[in-house]
Formats: C-alpha cells, sequence, structure tokens
C-alpha cells in the first residue's frame, strides 16, 4: 500500500509566509498545514482508519464548511468515496450537514463541517485504536500461554 500522503492534495492558495525559516528556505503557512496534515492522515490510517475518510475529515478541518465537489477535487477522491466517508464521519458524530435548497429543480445540496475542533473529532479515532490495541494485548498474552503450556 503506498504512503497515504502520496494521495493527498490540497489546493495550495494561501502562500502566506510564516515566521519559520529552514537552512534558508521560507516555509509557506499552507506548506506546514499541509505537511501536519498529511502526517495525521498517514498516523490516522497507521492507527485503522480509512485513508478516504482520513483525508476528508482533515479536508474539512483544513478548508472548512465544503460541498462534496469541493471535497471530491481537494482530497482527489470519486464521488462514492466521499459519501461513504462522510457517512462514516456523520456515524462517528463528528461533522455537521447543512441543507440548503437548490434553485430550482433538483435535490438539495450539502455542506458538511466539521461539528466540533479537530482534537474532540480525533476521540473516536482513538477510541477505535485503544480497542484494537486491547485486542492485540490480549492475543499476545494467550499466545505466550499457549507458547509456555507447549513447552511444558
Amino acid at each position: 500500500m503506498n504512503n497515504a500522503g502520496d494521495y493527498f492534495i490540497y489546493s495550495k492558495n494561501c502562500t502566506r509566509p510564516v515566521a519559520t525559516n529552514h537552512s534558508d528556505v521560507t516555509v509557506t503557512e499552507s506548506e506546514v498545514i499541509i505537511n501536519d496534515s498529511e502526517e495525521m492522515v498517514d498516523l490516522l490510517v497507521s492507527l485503522g482508519a480509512d485513508i478516504n475518510t482520513a483525508k476528508t475529515l482533515m479536508c474539512l478541518h483544513v478548508h472548512g464548511p465544503s460541498k462534496s465537489s469541493e471535497l471530491q477535487s481537494r482530497c482527489e477522491l470519486r464521488q462514492p468515496d466521499v459519501s461513504i466517508s462522510i457517512n462514516k464521519l456523520k456515524k462517528m458524530e463528528v461533522i455537521r450537514i447543512i441543507s440548503s435548497s437548490s434553485k430550482g429543480r433538483g435535490r438539495p445540496s450539502h455542506i458538511y463541517e466539521l461539528a466540533m475542533p479537530l482534537s474532540e473529532a480525533l476521540i473516536p479515532f482513538r477510541q477505535q485504536a485503544k480497542e484494537r490495541l486491547s485486542i492485540l494485548q490480549n492475543q499476545l498474552l494467550r499466545l505466550t500461554e499457549l507458547a509456555d503450556s507447549a513447552s511444558d
């Protein structure tokens, strides 16, 4: 599997320089945000999160309220992948869906936004990782017990 950051693209419209200067290279604020966001996606994926869900979460954090089409282009995801990710985040209760009636006929459009600060939105991901860790610890303990009884 490729590194999650290989797929994670943000539009780099914000190029305001920040005070960070490494080896005479000025790092823009957008580059810092993008690098941090890519690392967070990588970490979430390594903890067991779905890459598309992690990308969607971070995209909403970086860009704020967004339509599905904006999430598709910013995260380089197909529409079905965005829908699946939005449903997962909705089930975790970390996003809010705002409906707005379309002009004319057709379905209302939706705008998606984080329902809480990012640190709180990460709680369900942390909890899932802790649950997986507990299962792994129990399996390791059982493996040790079996190995010890086989040695006798």
